[in-house]
């Protein structure tokens, strides 16, 4: 989520709680203000604050009752929703009756604090369960296969070294492989990038060195081998191309390959994007330019 819609849906929420607390407020001071009319005012409020208790709760459960998308709902999240919205709806009621109580002013003060505390939170709470009940799912993948299988797959590793390291990147038009290869003694690197133009053609560039350092390799060989799989959502799903990456790890002494599919890297997966960046700063300590191959 961007900073300008994060802070758009506070202000939102905040808007929310003072819209449809406004009038039952002020029916509720008309009441202790004016004891002439006091009977007609706790009457007007009684039947206000209901009305829009069940407004706010008919916004809240209709849609979710009639959602076209519920042929495979995430039923425990579509419930927490339904839960929010009768803990909110409950908003114009407790104001109201808040306002009117014997309380102390500095007492009636504090618990509509609490009241907009609680209620600010119910809404956030009901934002994030929306996402997971309706929203569109973005997560990562962290599979693993036999040695076999990945000298299969990718023919061209050298099986001499100890552990392989393969990534691919693509980030619009801009392709980028790099493979790095840990021996006893030493550690190389091989890159390939590719950028794509327009009527399919397409130029690359190739780089290799040998100097990496081992610590540096080996803190992302084990943030490779212990990462878990990241799961976000969002109401949102555009047609854009995202920054994506794929990442293998070819152990020999473990006889096994990890390989982690990861996209969205621009808008989630915290974990996955520092990985990618690890490996980015990696590649261009080492004199190589991950978009653009060997520096000249």
């Amino acid at each position: 989520m961007e900073p300008t819609e994060s802070l758009f849906t506070t202000i939102l929420k905040i808007a929310s709680i003072v819209l449809f607390a406004t009038i039952p407020f002020i029916l509720g001071i008309l009441v202790n203000t004016i004891p002439k009319h006091r009977k007609g005012f706790l009457t007007a409020g009684k039947v206000v604050s209901v009305i829009l208790t069940l407004f706010i709760l008919g916004a809240f459960s209709i849609p979710i009752i009639h959602d076209n998308d519920l042929n495979i709902p995430r039923h425990y999240y579509v419930l927490g929703c339904l839960i929010c919205g009768l803990l909110v709806s409950i908003l114009p009621i407790s104001t109201f009756y808040i306002t009117i109580s014997k309380m102390t002013k500095k007492k009636r003060f504090g618990f509509l604090a609490i009241s907009f505390f609680i209620f600010f939170f119910t809404l956030s709470a009901f934002e994030e369960l929306e996402n997971r009940a309706f929203g569109f799912v973005y997560e990562t993948e962290r599979t693993e296969t036999t040695l076999d299988e990945f000298y299969k797959d990718y023919p061209y590793i050298d099986k001499n070294s100890d552990v392989n390291i393969l990534v691919f990147m693509a980030d619009r038009v801009k392709l980028f492989t790099a493979n790095m290869s840990v021996y006893k003694d030493s550690i190389t690197l091989k890159t390939i990038a590719t950028t794509i133009h327009v009527h399919s053609e397409w130029e690359s560039d190739s780089c290799y060195s040998n100097d990496l350092p081992r610590d540096l390799v080996q803190d992302i060989i084990e943030e490779i081998a212990n990462y878990q799989p990241e799961i976000e959502y969002a109401s949102y799903a555009d047609l854009c191309l995202h920054p994506t990456a794929s990442i293998i790890l070819a152990n020999k002494q473990k006889a096994t390959a990890i390989e982690l599919g990861l996209t969205n890297l621009d808008d989630f997966h915290p974990k996955a994007q520092r990985l990618v960046k690890k490996i980015n700063d990696l590649i261009k300590n080492s004199k190589i330019d991950p978009t653009k191959g060997c520096r000249n």
